[in-house]
């Protein structure tokens, strides 16, 4: 057993010694780390949260003696926003950066090559509240108390209805005052659709978790293509236009700017107010330069600036359903349209009874 061993032992080290490394072998070599240079402080000239429209001041200093060949960069994190200097100070429009939470990598790099950087985060502000209105109930009209409103469209006079639910998922054209169905099309039991959109004599869809956006013809609605899309959250929820580009809603407080010929992503758009990001972002709708947006969970719909992001006006949808109106399903607020007529404003919600003509009004309180 001795010897066995003993022979064992020899040919475990001759394969250990044949694996092992050659004497002429050549070796990857590790990856050099990259030298920091002298660490770099960043101060900000106004306390966050400071007002949009404001000039914030950055200035850089060194808890050591740096070079004085040094150039200062600062960037945003989304990418948006990039400046550089050689002076130790930079000045930014906060017109530049948009609002709500902002993250900015700001980077000092000497003439010898050595970096320091640092990041910088501030909160971005509206400057004032939204805006306050009501809504006055000018006409209703019957809506299917079955029908789970995810997307809600007007075109040539006809209302289009995107609803929701795994195996309840459909595209429907209605008639505005009576409800009738005029045409309908459902969806595969494995599709939740989302937010519609009427662009070019193409209707669009968005699906809620499996990144798929649909195009159908508008009149037949055949399904001509489909497209993926990657937003923050993974989802899809409101969809609208601005007669160039698509614009989505995924829940979060960003709004994606689309190309409706790829679906790939142009610009992304972060929605604030005087509080701060604006979340929950849903249904969307376009009209006269402003995107209109459910707010999920609530009976709120924000006016959004789609240049800046900033809400400059807060409705209140609050009363408007009737006790006998009221379904045993009935859920959030969520449809946004326009009457072709009258161009007053639409809405209705998942499993509500009523479509309702509204006006805008000041908000009593």
């Amino acid at each position: 057993m001795r010897v066995i061993r003993v022979i064992g032992a020899l040919l475990l080290v001759g394969i250990i010694s044949f694996c092992g490394p050659q004497k002429n072998e050549q070796r990857t070599p590790s990856p050099k780390k990259s030298k920091k240079g002298p660490s770099l402080k960043v101060r900000l000239d106004k306390p966050s949260p400071v007002g949009f429209g404001d000039t914030i001041q950055l200035s850089f200093s060194f808890n050591d003696t740096a070079a004085q060949d040094v150039s200062y960069s600062i960037t945003q994190i989304d990418g948006s926003y990039a400046q550089e200097t050689k002076s130790n100070s930079i000045a930014v429009p906060t017109t530049m950066l948009g609002g709500g939470n902002i993250r900015l990598k700001c980077e000092a790099v000497f003439s010898n090559g050595l970096k320091s950087s640092r990041y910088k985060e501030l909160e971005i502000l509206a400057p004032e509240k939204p805006r306050a209105w009501e809504l006055k109930v000018l006409k209703k009209y019957p809506h299917d108390r079955e029908s789970f409103t995810q997307g809600l469209e007007v075109e040539d006079g006809v209302l289009y209805e995107g609803t929701g639910n795994y195996g309840g998922t459909r595209l429907r054209k209605l008639e505005i005052e009576s409800g009738k169905v005029l045409q309908e099309m459902p969806l595969e039991d494995d599709i939740f659709g989302e937010g519609i959109t009427i662009f070019d004599d193409k209707l669009y869809q968005l699906t809620y978790k499996s990144s798929r956006a649909f195009v159908y013809d508008v009149e037949t609605l055949e399904r001509q293509s489909e497209h993926s899309f990657n937003f923050h959250t993974g989802e899809g929820w409101g969809l609208t236009h601005n007669d160039s580009v698509l614009i989505a809603s995924d829940g979060s407080p960003n709004l994606y700017f689309l190309d409706p010929a790829s679906f790939s992503e142009l610009k992304r758009l972060k929605v604030f107010d005087n509080l701060g990001e604006v979340e929950l972002l849903n249904e969307l709708e376009y009209r006269n330069g402003s995107i209109y947006a459910n707010i999920y969970t609530s009976a709120e719909i924000v006016i959004i600036d789609p240049k800046t992001g900033m809400v400059t006006d807060r409705i209140v949808a609050r009363g408007i359903v009737d006790q006998a109106d009221a379904t045993r399903n009935m859920d959030v607020l969520n449809g946004i349209a326009f009457h072709p007529k009258t161009g007053n404003m639409l809405v209705t919600g998942k499993y509500w009874s009523k479509l309702y003509e509204v006006q805008l009004v000041p908000a009593s309180n």
